[in-house]
């Protein structure tokens, strides 16, 4: 049963090794991973009984050694502070969304008039970072608020990437999504993805060029047809996006401040081949993000489109992410 104040946290379980949480009230449930970088494993809207995540063909893995891919099983992931292939910073090797998506987090609950709340803190080791992460659900509403804080603690100024990896998959992802956002302009840059669906360029959204003629409209959520592709949403007059389901009857809404994350990443992968997907996998990911593209800090450095945090000091993103009822009209 749900508790007093209409929400419900539970801790002490294990998934697959990890230690997890979950948190819920009448529209919603959501488990967390402590034991593996805070990852989001299901976003559920309970009315529909629709998990909106995305989950790898071969799920999770209980290996605790190995590359973000090698231990990626879906849901939602926090980025930082690199975005991308493996980078040189100084002097420290970053791995591929290294390294707070594969880090151990301590956390503490609250409960009080409002809901329930979980704050989990991690220590980076490569880099000189504290994160924490503040997780609220309150009652009578399908709303999930995360506050991010990232602290420099050495005295000098650091340059990162930081994004929050959100992938989208079936059942709720299908080509009858329907995808809309803030953003004013796409940049899709040269990547060395095979089976590109669109032509390098700046574009006013929410067409861009397709690689063999043509236009695409972004808000068009593709089939699975052997392709994978990414874009860049870039000058956001808010920090907001859609993705409805009019079929299930369900669709998210998430909300960002776009001082912490001035674009949004969008990765499909619609089945195309190569390590690690070998065309089995399908999913959308809509990513808020610092830095771009996704060819890591030392790229982005070069670019300018990191995030600076000056030595001592810290920074605060919000996001907000609301699950409601879609009419198929």
């Amino acid at each position: 049963m749900l508790g007093k104040r209409g929400t419900r946290l539970e801790k002490g379980w294990t998934l697959y090794r990890y230690s997890a949480i979950i948190m819920e009230n009448a529209a919603i449930r959501v488990v967390m991973l402590p034991g593996k970088g805070m990852d989001i494993v299901e976003c559920l809207y309970k009315p529909r009984d629709v998990d909106v995540t995305a989950a790898t063909p071969w799920g999770f893995t209980e290996d605790e050694i190995g590359t973000f891919l090698d231990r990626y099983e879906g849901g939602f992931q926090i980025v930082f502070p690199n975005g991308g292939p493996p980078s040189d910073y100084r002097g420290a090797w970053l791995g591929q969304h290294d390294e707070v998506a594969l880090g151990r987090w301590q956390w503490q609950d609250h409960e009080d008039e409002a809901g329930v709340s979980v704050t989990a803190t991690t220590m980076l080791k490569k880099t000189p970072f504290r994160y924490q992460r503040k997780v609220q659900l309150n009652a009578q509403e399908a709303v999930l608020h995360l506050e991010d804080t990232v602290t420099n603690l050495s005295p000098f100024e650091q340059e990162v990437m930081w994004g929050q990896h959100l992938a989208f998959g079936p059942p709720f992802l299908s080509p009858s999504c329907r995808f809309a956002s803030g953003a004013q302009e796409v940049l899709v840059v040269e990547e060395s993805l095979t089976s590109r669906r669109f032509k390098p360029g700046r574009y006013a959204w929410p067409y861009v060029e397709r690689a063999e003629g043509g236009l695409w409209d972004l808000r068009q959520v593709p089939a699975k047809d052997g392709r994978h592709d990414m874009a860049y949403l870039v000058n956001f007059l808010e920090g907001w996006y859609t993705l409805e389901n009019p079929q299930l009857g369900v669709g998210i809404r998430v909300e960002w401040d776009t001082e912490a994350w001035p674009c949004c990443w969008v990765w499909q992968e619609c089945g195309a081949d190569g390590y690690p997907w070998y065309g089995r996998h399908y999913s959308l990911g809509l990513e808020p993000f610092h830095g771009y593209p996704t060819q890591g800090l030392s790229n982005a450095i070069r670019n300018g489109s990191t995030l600076k945090i000056k030595g001592g000091c810290a920074i605060t993103g919000y996001m907000r992410l609301a699950l409601y009822e879609v009419n198929d009209d």
